[in-house]
């Protein structure tokens, strides 16, 4: 009799340490996914958006002038026979340069808008994607005179804003935390599941993150690199500091 006695606790513990594993592992992968889908926007800090006024109204084309700098850009057709996009950024003391290896490219970028940080004294340059079912950018951080490409994302308009007039400037809000740089986008235009992208595998970078009706992308500024390879063979990147390192050979 002692002996079911003792069996039957044995049975009863080991069938609750069980129930208590299960359960652990599904809280804990419950408060990941829930993590990884909040964020504290008490301490963020909006960037400025600068006022500059372009020359042309050519969407692949463009000159803008703003306060302290211009931006202008041109496409390439080098002697190896690729394509290559050229954006000078010309500040009174330093002309910059973005340079981007486009050949296959079937995602192209119109004039930038330009945010400033009044705390760290950064430029955030915002490269808005075109297409009319396309939402994204590309994202360009300015800090101690070296560019730095932060990221890429791709998404989709909801059908009933393909054909509209939204802007991009209209809805968005840039945002510096930390050493992070957040963009802030109205969840009611967009698409928001990534599952959704696959078909542009090298436009997904930076967190994704929900807080009531507002989705949140974020950046790192921290370990980040003056440029960026592609698995499909396209680069960009601080043209200057490309060139200097021997990373590329002078565009043709």
């Amino acid at each position: 009799m002692k002996k079911v006695i003792v069996i039957f606790i044995l049975l009863f513990l080991l069938s609750c340490q069980g129930k208590k594993k299960y359960t652990k592992t599904g809280k804990e992968t419950e408060k990941i996914e829930v993590y990884n889908k909040t964020i504290t926007t008490e301490n963020l800090v909006q960037l400025a958006k600068i006022n500059c006024k372009q020359e042309t109204s050519d969407l692949s084309n463009y000159i803008l002038n703003c306060e302290n700098f211009n931006i202008s850009n041109t496409i390439i057709e080098g002697v190896d026979k690729n394509r290559y996009e050229l954006i000078t950024i010309a500040f009174y003391d330093i002309e910059k340069a973005i340079i981007r290896k486009i050949n296959n490219e079937d995602l192209e970028t119109s004039s930038p808008i330009i945010y400033f940080s009044n705390t760290s004294k950064n430029y955030v340059i915002f490269f808005p994607i075109n297409g009319d079912n396309h939402f994204g950018w590309k994202l360009y951080l300015y800090k101690n005179k070296v560019l730095y490409p932060l990221g890429q994302r791709v998404m989709y308009w909801k059908p009933e804003y393909e054909e509209s007039t939204t802007n991009y400037s209209d809805i968005l809000n840039i945002y510096e935390s930390n050493d992070n740089i957040l963009v802030e986008v109205p969840n009611k235009y967009i698409i928001k599941n990534d599952n959704d992208y696959k078909n542009y595998p090298n436009y997904s970078d930076g967190k994704y993150y929900e807080k009531g009706d507002n989705l949140y992308y974020e950046f790192s500024m921290s370990k980040i690199e003056y440029y960026k390879k592609y698995k499909n063979g396209l680069f960009e990147g601080d043209y200057n500091k490309m060139i200097n390192n021997k990373v590329i050979d002078l565009i043709k």
